[in-house]
C-alpha cells in the first residue's frame, strides 16, 4: 500500500506485501469513516436474518423463551433450527417457485462465480476480527488481478503435485474413493486426509465451489489438448503457457462481460466497461474513481469488506445437485434423504449425526454421486418468468414451476438462516472459533472497524442522490431506527448495509415485478464495477490490456485455438469443457 492510496485508519503503514506486489487501499480516501456500536450492529444484523427456519434462543440454555431480537450476539445468544415435530420442511422443494425470495434475473451459479472471483483476487489469511488493527491482517498476499492464480498456483515448476505426471502441464484431478486408479473429473486432487491439492484451499469451501474449480482445472485440460493437437511443434511448456493465457483469458472475458452486466445492470456495464460506446465497438472503460498510481492494482476496502459482500444476499439455505434424485436434493417430492427437515441439500446444518445429516459444507471429499448437473446452477438464456398471482407476494415476478435452473436469491438486506448459524470450522479467527456465527453481524463490525464511509457518503461522492431515511429505514422491525432521533445510524448507514438497501429498491429494466433486488443500485454497481474493470485494465498480461478487441471467437486467429463455438458465458464454457453434457457424473 501507498501513501497514495490514503491511510487506513488506525493502522501503520505497509508500503507492501512481504510476498507479492497486493495490498489494500481507499476509493475515497477524502470521506471520513465511521464507527459504531457493537450493540447497534448486533441490532441491524438481527434484523437481517430471514428467520424463517431459525430461532435465536440462549445457547446456555436451549429450553429458556426465546432471546429478544437485537440483544448482542457474541455474549451469548445464538440461532439454531426450529425443533419442529413431525419435521417440518424448512426450504421448498425443487421446482417450486419462490416469488418473494428468487431473484428472476440471475441464476444461482453466479453468486458461487462471484465466490470464486473473489477468492481469486485476494487472499486474507488472517481475517480474524480480533487481528484487524494489525497490518499483517491487511496485507493481500496475492497479486489483485483476474489472473486465476488460485487455479495455477505458483506453476508446474514451483508446485508440481498440482499436475499431473504424465506431463506436468495437465492439471491432476479427483480420484474416485472406490478405486484410486479411475479419475473422478468433478472432485479435487486431495491427501490422504481429505484436504484438496489446489491453489487456493478456499475453493473447497463447499460442494459447489469445490466443483466450480473442477470445471477450471478440466477446462485448462482440454485447451491443453487442443492445443497439443494443433500445434505439434510446441514444447510441452510453451503449451502450457499459451494455453495458460487463453484460460485466463476466457474468464477474464466471462467475468467482464457475463458476470458482470448481470450484477450491476446493463447501464453501470456499459458506462464503466464500454465508456458508453455501443456493445458492437471494443471497449473503452471509463474510471472516475478507482485509479491505480502507476498502474499498479490494489484492493480497496469498500469493495472488499462492503460491496462485493453483496454476494451474502444471494446465497439460497439449500441446492439440489440434480433432478429427479432425493439423495442430491433434486426430487420435487419426499424430501433430501441427508436431512428430514430440508427438501434441498442445506448449505449448513446443526444437527450432528453423522448417519442422518449432510450439507455442502466442505473440506472434505466429496460424496459419492455428487456431481452437479450445471444446468442446475447456469441457464443458456433468460429465466422463464410469470407474474405471482396469489401467495405471500403477488404480484411478484417468480421462475416458472418447473423451470431447471436455480435462481438466486434476491439482492437485498436479508440473509438466509444458514448464514446467521455459522458452524464452528467457518466462524473462525485464525484457526479457532470466535464464536461469532452471524454473518451479518461479521460483515458490519468488519466494515467499522475498517471505518469505512457511510453510504450516504459515498453516494454524494458519486454524484448520485443518497436514499433517503425513510427509504432505509421505514420498513425496520426496530422501532428506534425508525425514528431519526434515535436511530444511532441516521444519516450514516454502514456502506454494506446501505448497498444492499439500495439494490433492494433496483428493478431490471423491463421487468414488471413488485419487488427489486434484481441487482446491484448506482453505489454497489459503480464500486464493483470500477474495481472489476480497473483491476483488469491495471493488468498487463489481460486481453483489456493487451487486445481489447479481442473475443472468444477471435483465439483461433491467435493461438490456433478453435472450441468450434464462442465461449462468452459460463453456461457456454461449462457445455464445452463437459461435452454438453453438463456434468462430470
Amino acid at each position: 500500500m501507498t501513501r497514495a492510496h490514503g491511510s487506513l485508519r488506525g493502522l501503520r503503514w505497509v508500503d507492501r506485501s512481504r510476498l507479492t506486489e497486493g495490498r489494500f487501499g481507499r476509493m475515497f480516501r477524502w470521506l471520513p469513516g465511521e464507527t459504531y456500536k457493537d450493540e447497534d450492529l448486533s441490532s441491524l444484523a438481527s434484523q437481517m436474518i430471514q428467520l424463517e427456519s431459525a430461532d435465536l434462543r440462549d445457547q446456555t440454555n436451549p429450553e429458556t423463551p426465546h432471546v429478544p431480537k437485537g440483544e448482542l450476539f457474541k455474549d451469548g445468544p445464538d440461532i439454531i433450527l426450529k425443533s419442529v415435530e413431525p419435521p417440518k420442511r424448512l426450504d421448498t422443494a425443487f421446482g417450486e417457485p419462490e416469488a418473494g425470495d428468487e431473484n428472476p434475473t440471475i441464476p444461482a451459479g453466479y453468486t458461487y462465480f462471484g465466490q470464486y472471483i473473489d477468492h481469486d483476487l485476494t487472499f486474507d489469511p488472517n481475517s480474524s476480527l480480533q487481528k484487524q488493527n494489525d497490518p499483517d491482517a491487511l496485507v493481500d498476499f496475492r497479486t489483485p488481478r483476474l489472473d486465476l492464480d488460485s487455479l495455477y498456483g505458483r506453476g508446474p515448476d514451483d508446485q508440481p503435485y498440482l499436475y499431473d505426471d504424465r506431463d506436468g502441464i495437465h492439471f491432476a484431478l479427483g480420484r474416485h474413493t472406490d478405486d484410486p486408479k479411475r479419475v473422478r473429473l468433478g472432485e479435487l486432487q486431495r491427501n490422504a486426509d481429505g484436504r484438496a491439492l489446489i491453489g487456493d484451499p478456499r475453493n473447497d469451501e463447499n460442494s459447489i465451489i469445490c466443483q466450480l474449480q473442477a470445471v477450471f482445472l478440466n477446462f485448462h485440460n482440454k485447451v491443453i489438448d487442443e492445443l497439443q493437437a494443433k500445434r505439434k511443434s510446441l514444447k510441452p511448456h510453451e503449451i502450457f503457457l499459451e494455453a495458460q493465457r487463453i484460460v485466463r483469458w476466457h474468464y477474464q472475458y466471462i467475468v467482464l462481460n457475463d458476470y458482470l452486466p448481470r450484477i450491476v445492470g446493463d447501464c453501470t456495464w456499459k458506462h464503466v466497461y464500454l465508456g458508453g460506446e455501443n456493445e458492437a465497438r471494443a471497449p473503452r472503460p471509463h474510471l472516475e474513481f478507482y485509479k491505480p498510481k502507476s498502474g499498479e492494482a490494489y484492493m480497496p476496502v469498500e469493495f472488499s469488506v462492503a460491496a462485493f459482500r453483496f454476494g451474502h444476499s444471494m446465497v439460497r439455505p439449500s441446492y439440489a445437485l440434480r433432478r429427479d434424485d432425493a439423495n442430491v436434493g433434486g426430487a420435487s417430492e419426499g424430501g433430501f434423504a441427508g436431512d428430514r427437515r430440508f427438501n434441498r441439500i442445506p448449505i449448513f446444518s446443526d444437527l450432528r449425526d453423522p448417519e442422518r445429516t449432510a450439507n455442502l459444507s466442505g473440506f472434505g471429499r466429496l460424496p459419492p454421486d455428487w456431481e452437479i448437473d450445471w444446468q442446475l446452477f447456469f441457464s443458456a438464456g433468460p429465466l422463464p418468468t410469470e407474474i405471482a398471482t396469489d401467495g405471500e407476494d403477488p404480484g411478484a415476478l417468480q421462475v416458472k414451476p418447473g423451470t431447471i435452473t436455480q435462481p438466486g436469491y434476491r439482492i437485498d438486506t436479508k440473509l438466509v438462516d444458514p448464514l446467521a448459524m455459522l458452524p464452528p470450522t467457518v466462524a473462525k479467527s485464525g484457526n479457532m472459533p470466535d464464536g461469532v456465527p452471524v454473518l451479518a453481524y461479521r460483515n458490519l463490525i468488519r466494515g467499522s472497524t475498517f471505518e469505512l464511509p457511510s453510504g450516504q457518503n459515498v453516494a454524494r461522492a458519486l454524484g448520485v442522490k443518497p436514499l433517503s431515511e425513510q427509504d432505509l429505514w421505514d420498513d425496520s422491525p426496530n422501532a428506534r431506527f425508525r425514528d431519526p432521533e434515535s436511530n444511532p445510524f441516521a444519516f450514516r448507514a454502514p456502506l454494506w448495509f446501505y448497498i444492499l438497501k439500495e439494490a433492494e429498491q433496483v428493478r431490471q429494466h423491463g421487468l414488471n415485478d413488485t419487488k427489486g433486488g434484481h441487482h446491484l443500485g448506482d453505489v454497489g454497481g459503480r464500486i464493483v464495477a470500477e474495481v472489476l474493470v480497473g483491476i483488469a485494465l491495471s493488468d498487463h498480461t489481460s486481453y483489456l490490456y493487451q487486445d481489447a478487441g479481442w473475443k472468444p471467437e477471435l483465439e483461433k486467429y491467435k493461438s490456433g485455438f478453435d472450441a468450434g463455438r464462442p465461449l462468452k458465458t459460463m453456461f457456454q464454457l461449462i457445455a464445452w469443457t463437459t461435452n454438453d453434457s453438463m456434468t462430470f457424473r
